[in-house]
């Protein structure tokens, strides 16, 4: 497989309708409960952003590229420091009018072989853990700190 076409991935079903799921994407006040903490005024097409890792001052930033945003289905993003920049896209798929399948994919990994795949398996753990996360807080109203603690290990 060419390095070009390593992607992290993951999916989950959340048992909430697809517009409350992309909503948490999309509003800083409810990703900052369940991912990354922000202080911007949501996500529009265009916008360029920051999203931290952690609340501490000195947290480290990640700068966020607005490239698409198709309400309530997909989400498209750049996202980086420095000049090393993915891609990562979020499709939401109504599967009924309580359960939306949310996927999130990243592509466009720089470096050899062996780092393009050491960051594709890191995107992918990370991804798994925030749409735990997300499924906790929607669906039970429960804030888990994977996220944060995984960070933190």
């Amino acid at each position: 497989m060419p390095t070009n076409e390593i992607t992290a991935k993951a999916q989950i079903l959340v048992r909430r309708p697809r517009e409350e799921v992309f909503n948490a994407f999309v509003d800083p006040e409810i990703m900052s409960k369940f991912w990354f903490a922000r202080k911007d005024q949501g996500l529009r097409q265009g916008d360029i952003v920051t999203w931290y890792v952690g609340d501490a001052p000195n947290a480290f930033e990640i700068e966020v590229r607005v490239k698409s945003i198709k309400q309530p289905s997909q989400i498209n993003i750049e996202w980086g420091h420095g000049d090393q920049f993915t891609t990562v896209t979020w499709t939401l798929e109504e599967r009924s009018s309580n359960v939306t399948r949310l996927m999130i994919e990243e592509h466009g990994f720089d470096g050899s072989r062996e780092e393009i795949v050491s960051q594709a398996l890191d995107s992918t753990c990370g991804f798994n853990q925030v749409v735990v996360a997300l499924k906790a807080l929607l669906e039970h109203n429960a804030t888990i700190n994977v996220v944060t603690d995984h960070v933190q290990t």
